[in-house]
Order: structure tokens, then C-alpha cells, then sequence
């Protein structure tokens, strides 16, 4: 009774530890890092900022409303005037101006230049000995503006900036996968740092084991003094090396724990993704998507353009053509009652004409620049995608290889494993050496270590092939940003 008891008291303190921790798979810790961590708030910061930007662009082409006043300038001093004679006098002002306009602007996108419409009221009070009042009003008024009839800055940015906003959502989509990558890699950097002590405790028991035995036999006369001493130098060592992979191990938890956003220490526990489904890409379907997706296409395009962009203007600087007119009508009267009355025609029309005779070449300069600087675009974009394709075709690889080789290292871990129990077993009925035995458990470590790291190099490449295609091999269909709410 009293055993069972025992028993039931381990089993639920065990079970309390147990939920205490919390148990973290690697797909669940990529989620909690790509929702929480510092690099996706810094991400997610950036693509809010391209976002807002994208909506001011967009923002200038819709009618913008304005009230302006000058309520009021009151003005008391003398100045000097010319008078009709051509003779200057000065004369003593006391006034107030004031004035009152509603605009409504708009930029015209298909000729690149921009209309107002406008009413404006203008109200002058005079104090002298006969106070007087003025008014003048502009009831309506219809101005347009065009800096250059050649170039219209308004249809490159409407080519340039949502290829600029894709960008940036195509930036975040990427950096959500390094979030992966990164997670993935100190995912099993703290299970192998774990895994490292394990195997530390266990082979310090071991070695504790092996001494004793040494000793034991040593003082029968069936071990050389050298060997005992060889076992003791191991259990030491094995002691070392607890205190080293106890220190990395709780290095890599709290490197773990602030890529996943956690700011206080907390027990996790890892459940490593060991039972593997090696996912089968197509190479036709790796590339192809690479082209479609990547944010680097999108930005060798909108380099293109800008660079187009800077050889129109350059052309268009040759002869530059604007245009300013006005059509309104206006009023004034002391009295304010009469200025929307009896109105009269206002308007005006120019056009400004600017040509640059001779330039001692600049001109010519500027041209041959720009048409260089659009060829070294060309360039410089054929040279990143044939980079970028071989980056690629190396990471395909890798991948194809990597089945073969977490399968090996697996069944390399189980053999040696088991033929470090045997050396252990042989060493203690005298059947083998002290340093074979240690050789078994070098072997062992490694290779227990050796599949860990296998593990953890399919994984990160696995996201890496999501960042470089911007697609998810496993559900076949492309990543969006859809797919993280």
C-alpha cells in the first residue's frame, strides 16, 4: 500500500512538471516566432510604412479639398508709394486685410498636369477718419497647370509605385521565411545542445561505471595501472564536458526563446519532426516559380523603369512646353451684398516655352548617361537572374541528396548506439580494451549528433526553398500573406 502510494505521488508530481512546460513542435514554434518575434514587429514595421506610402501615392490623384484665410493682416505704418506724377511720397496706412478661398484640386494623370477649381473672397477695411470697406470676390475660377507637355512624371509613377508596394508585400512574405530559417536553425540548435548533455550525464555515469570496474579488476591483477589511469582521465573529462554542454545548452534555450518573443525565461520542451515526409519538388516547378514569385523579379522590372523614366525625362529637357490658364469671373464693391452680382469675365492663358540653344555638350551628356545607365540595369539584372538560377539549381541539389543522407545518419545513430552497449558489455566481462570502448563512445556521440544536425539542415532548407520560390511544395500553392492570418 505504502509502495502504491509512492508510486501515485511521482506519477502526479510528474505529471504537474509536464504541464508546466510547454511543449513546442518546430511547426508550432515557426508560427509563434512569425506572430511574435522582434523580426517579424521590425517586418511587419517596414511593410506598414511601404503600405501607408502606397496610399499617399494613390491618395494624390483623388480630388483634394482646402480652405485658406488670412483672418486677418492688420497693418499700421508709413510706407513709401509712388505717386502718378512718378514722384515718390510716404504716406500713413492703417488697414486689415483679409481673405477666405475654397480650392478643390486635382492631378490630371493622363496629362501630367494638375486643376483647381477656386473661390475667393478678399475683404480690405481702411481706418481713418472715414472708415471704408472693400470687397472683392472670385465666385469661381478654374486654373490649370502643366510644367511640360513632353513629360508626364505622373504616368511613370503609376507604372513604378505598385510595383514598389508588391515589393514590400513580397519583401515581408520573405521575411516571414527567414523567420523560419532562423527558427528552424535554433530549434535544433538548443535540441542538439540538449542532446549533447543528455549524452554528457549519461556517458559520465558510464565512465563513472568504467572506473570502477577498471579498479575493481586492477586490484585482482587483471588490468595494467595505465588502464585505470585511462579510465579515470575519461571520467574526469566526461565531468568537464557536462559542466561545457550544460552552459551551451542553456545558451541555445535562451536564443531559442527570444526568437520565439518570449521575455521571461520559461520550460519548454521540444518535440523533434523526426518521422519525415520527404516532400518530392519538381525542378520545372522550383524555377518556374522562383521567376513568377521572387521579389527579385519585381525589382529588376522597376529598376528597368526608373531608368526608362530618367531617359524620357532627359529627352523631354530638349524643348520644355508648359501651360498655365485661368477661367473665372470676379467682382468688387464696398458693399458685400453687390460682389456676387453684375460679374465679370477673368482669365488669362500662357505658354511657357523653354529651349536650351547650346549647352557645350551637357545636354548630349546627360543623354548618352541615361541610356548607359539603362543598359547597366539590363546588365546588372541579367547577371543577378543567372545568379540567382544557379543559387537555386545548387539548393535542388542539396535538397534531392538529402533524403539519402537523414536516412543514413539515422541508421548510422541506432548502429552506434548499440555497438557502444556491446563494447560497454564486452568491457565488463575483459573482452575488450578500455580504449576501443571509448572509441565505441566517441563513434556514438557523433553520430547521434550527426543525425540531429541532418535533421536540422532538411529543415532549414526546406524553408529556404519556400523563401526562394515564395510556394508551399507541400499544400502546392503559392505563399500569400493570406496564409499567415
Amino acid at each position: 500500500m505504502k509502495s502504491f502510494i509512492q508510486i501515485l505521488i511521482c506519477y502526479i508530481l510528474t505529471q504537474g512538471c509536464c504541464y508546466a512546460q510547454d511543449v513546442i513542435t518546430l511547426d508550432r514554434a515557426v508560427k509563434i516566432a512569425q506572430e511574435s518575434s522582434i523580426d517579424f514587429f521590425i517586418a511587419k514595421n517596414d511593410s506598414d510604412v511601404s503600405y501607408w506610402a502606397f496610399e499617399s501615392f494613390k491618395s494624390q490623384f483623388m480630388p483634394s479639398l482646402n480652405i485658406n484665410g488670412t483672418l486677418p493682416n492688420y497693418v499700421r505704418s508709413i510706407n513709401r508709394i509712388t505717386a502718378d506724377d512718378g514722384t515718390d511720397i510716404f504716406i500713413s496706412q492703417n488697414q486689415a486685410f483679409s481673405s477666405l478661398a475654397l480650392n478643390v484640386d486635382q492631378n490630371i494623370a493622363l496629362t501630367g498636369g494638375r486643376i483647381s477649381v477656386s473661390s475667393v473672397l478678399n475683404r480690405i477695411d481702411v481706418f481713418s477718419d472715414n472708415n471704408a470697406t472693400t470687397f472683392s470676390a472670385i465666385p469661381l475660377s478654374i486654373n490649370y497647370f502643366q510644367e511640360s507637355i513632353f513629360y508626364n512624371s505622373f504616368r511613370w509613377e503609376k507604372k513604378i509605385e505598385p510595383l514598389l508596394f508588391e515589393e514590400s508585400r513580397r519583401q515581408l512574405l520573405e521575411d516571414l521565411e527567414d523567420i523560419a530559417m532562423v527558427t528552424a536553425a535554433r530549434f535544433f540548435d538548443y535540441a542538439i545542445a540538449q542532446r549533447k548533455y543528455e549524452n554528457a550525464l549519461i556517458n559520465e555515469a558510464s565512465q563513472d561505471s568504467i572506473y570502477q570496474i577498471s579498479e575493481g579488476r586492477f586490484k585482482i591483477g587483471k588490468l595494467f595501472e595505465n588502464d585505470v589511469l585511462q579510465a579515470e582521465l575519461s571520467l574526469l573529462n566526461s565531468r568537464q564536458e557536462v559542466i561545457v554542454t550544460q552552459n551551451e545548452q542553456k545558451l541555445a534555450k535562451q536564443s531559442l526563446l527570444q526568437q520565439l518573443g518570449y521575455t521571461s525565461e520559461k520550460d519548454i520542451a521540444l518535440i523533434l519532426p523526426e518521422d519525415l515526409l520527404f516532400i518530392k519538388i519538381d525542378s520545372a516547378t522550383l524555377f518556374n516559380k522562383a521567376l513568377e514569385n521572387r521579389k527579385l523579379m519585381l525589382e529588376q522590372r522597376r529598376r528597368i523603369l526608373e531608368a526608362e523614366q530618367e531617359v524620357a525625362k532627359t529627352k523631354s529637357d530638349d524643348v520644355k512646353i508648359g501651360i498655365t490658364g485661368n477661367l473665372g469671373f470676379t467682382q468688387q464693391s464696398n458693399a458685400f451684398s453687390d460682389v456676387y452680382s453684375d460679374l465679370l469675365v477673368q482669365q488669362n492663358f500662357a505658354l511657357n516655352l523653354a529651349v536650351p540653344l547650346y549647352t557645350w555638350g551637357r545636354r548630349k551628356a546627360e543623354k548618352k548617361i541615361a541610356l548607359a545607365n539603362l543598359e547597366l540595369v539590363k546588365s546588372n539584372n541579367e547577371q543577378e537572374r543567372m545568379e540567382a538560377m544557379r543559387e537555386l539549381e545548387l539548393k535542388y541539389l542539396q535538397w534531392q541528396q538529402l533524403k539519402n543522407s537523414v536516412t543514413l545518419a539515422r541508421k548510422a545513430s541506432e548502429i552506434s548506439v548499440k555497438r557502444f552497449r556491446v563494447s560497454k558489455r564486452r568491457f565488463a566481462i575483459g573482452k575488450t580494451s578500455i580504449t576501443d570502448l571509448n572509441i565505441a563512445q566517441s563513434e556514438k556521440d557523433l553520430a547521434v549528433i550527426g543525425y540531429y544536425e541532418a535533421l536540422q539542415a532538411y529543415w532549414e532548407l526546406f524553408y529556404e526553398l519556400r523563401k526562394l520560390t515564395l510556394y508551399d511544395f507541400q499544400k502546392e500553392r503559392d505563399i500569400r500573406l493570406e496564409s499567415f492570418r
